[in-house]
């Protein structure tokens, strides 16, 4: 029990638990939809284009936080506005934006001297999060959590069947847009805790693992968020005995937890093919 206390005893740990709990719980949330609706490459799109905000707040002395999710906003937008074009699919459009803002964040961390602290932002520095940290994180993360749990049914219709959601009146863009938003929150929560460049783990594979289990939104979100915090507890416990990256062994972690039950659920998925249901 000691192995699994002893990290905790110091101030700096308890920070870094709470902020990892607060990425396992948003991230598993608002990956569920991208599981759903098939679009898990908007999680990697929009963390590698966040770099850009992130890069330009740094070097103007502004809140980087603030950088990131004004990055992630302009990310939605091109997104939802390239999107009318007919002529492209979705995957080039994401792919042109995304390549984009991420080369604009390396142009402007190779013109910053002090550059090499930014790598804390690709790679993930938990054990350095202030309480100010935790305190932005948790709110972030209580709005995204309200928001996805007030328009639940709409996101339900627009993700299983969005013809019909047009039908009844749902503004199937504005959801859209919303979830992108959605998901540049989720982005800067991980910027402290998996860094930008893992986040897409925290983000997505929670979720995918849920979905081998379960067959409800509702109950794969649940399961999801249960998956994310406890992979992210676990994975911090674990590199602070073994003085590994944190960010890094949380990946790994959560990615050991999807590798395990896919390889349990494998005989009963190759007898039974099990459809989401909203």
């Amino acid at each position: 029990m000691s192995w699994l206390t002893d990290p905790f005893q110091y101030d700096f740990m308890q920070r870094a638990l709470l902020a990892s709990v607060l990425v396992g719980v948003l991230s598993p949330v608002v990956g569920v939809w991208l599981v759903l609706r098939r679009v898990v490459y908007l999680g990697d799109a929009m963390s590698h284009a966040s770099l850009a905000g992130v890069a330009i707040a740094y070097g103007a002395g502004v809140s980087v936080v603030g950088g990131a999710l004004a990055a992630g906003a302009v990310v939605a937008t091109l997104l939802v506005v390239l999107s009318g074009n007919r002529r492209l699919k979705p995957d080039a459009i994401i792919g042109v934006v995304s390549s984009t803002m991420f080369a604009i964040g390396v142009v402007v961390i190779s013109r910053i001297d002090s550059g090499r602290e930014l790598t804390h932002f690709l790679f993930g520095q938990v054990l350095t999060v202030t309480k100010s940290d935790v305190v932005l994180s948790a709110a972030i993360t209580a709005i995204a959590v309200v928001v996805i749990a007030t328009f639940f049914g709409d996101l339900k219709a627009a993700s299983f069947d969005e013809m019909h959601a047009r039908q009844v009146g749902i503004r199937v863009t504005a959801i859209h847009y919303g979830l992108l938003l959605l998901l540049a929150a989720a982005v800067v929560v991980s910027l402290r805790t998996v860094g930008t460049l893992m986040a897409v783990s925290m983000l997505i594979t929670p979720a995918a693992t849920a979905r081998l289990v379960t067959n409800t939104a509702r109950t794969m979100t649940l399961t999801a968020v249960a998956i994310g915090v406890s992979a992210s507890a676990t994975g911090l416990v674990v590199q602070y005995h073994l003085s590994s990256s944190p960010g890094a062994t949380i990946a790994l972690v959560v990615n050991l937890v999807f590798a395990v039950v896919f390889a349990a659920t494998l005989p009963r998925r190759m007898r039974h093919h099990v459809r989401p249901t909203a």
